[in-house]
């Protein structure tokens, strides 16, 4: 009887307990499917979008529109070569008369060089001018780098003074100085004042002959420039020829 009764109680603890589950399983709340927001507003179910998905519509919205560059081009610069002025004929030259002879040359007039040559450089001077020595390394230079391209010099030697007019002191003086070109001496100083027409004349005075027997160029003095002037001359004289 005992045992009986003790079962039935035992049976009716066991349904109560179960009762209790079930009960608690079905009130509730599931925590996965809301979050709870404040005291009188109802439950929001969370849709958030994940944040990359946010961070590139921000970017789109932000991205400026495409650039158009415009691309000019530099103007090229062009650049215009002028002509030299032409080398000007300034007359026709004379030629030399009364000469006492020539010195370093087997030619007797200046005729018969200038027919050999393209171009005649042409100089009045006397071997005791200071101003006539400061142009003969210029001269030398000259004769050495055009004599074989058909260029002769022609030093006429006028003398100022008394012991310059002497032929031993000529040949003596122009060893001394190296001039190795041509010498017509003009004793009398006639070539010298015939081609340097007028009351003056220059001790030294520069003259270049083409092979037509005209006037190119015509200085006096020994400037350097002149000089320079003068090779330059000879040089595109013959470039012309």
């Amino acid at each position: 009887m005992k045992s009986s009764v003790s079962r039935s109680v035992a049976a009716g603890v066991l349904l109560v307990g179960v009762a209790l589950i079930v009960w608690t399983a079905v009130d509730e709340p599931d925590d996965e499917l809301s979050v709870a927001g404040p005291v009188g507003t109802p439950p929001v179910t969370s849709l958030a979008a994940p944040a990359e998905a946010s961070q590139t519509t921000a970017a789109v919205a932000a991205a400026p529109p495409e650039s158009v560059t415009s691309t000019t081009a530099a103007p090229v610069p062009t650049t215009t070569t002028e002509a030299p002025e032409p080398i000007p004929v300034l007359g026709t030259a004379f030629s030399l008369s009364k000469l006492d002879g020539w010195l370093n040359t087997e030619a007797t007039s200046l005729e018969e060089i200038r027919a050999s040559n393209e171009i005649t450089v042409v100089q009045f001077w006397t071997f005791g001018c200071r101003n006539c020595k400061k142009t003969l390394d210029a001269l030398a230079q000259l004769h050495a780098d055009f004599r074989d391209r058909g260029v002769e010099v022609v030093g006429v030697h006028s003398p100022e003074f008394g012991y310059e007019a002497n032929v031993d002191n000529i040949i003596e003086a122009s060893a001394e100085l190296g001039v190795v070109w041509p010498i017509a001496l003009d004793t009398t100083k006639y070539n010298f004042h015939v081609w340097q027409e007028g009351p003056t004349g220059y001790w030294p005075r520069v003259y270049i002959i083409d092979s037509e027997n005209q006037i190119r160029f015509d200085r006096r003095g020994d400037g350097a420039h002149t000089y320079r002037e003068l090779y330059a001359t000879v040089e595109r004289l013959l470039a012309e020829a």
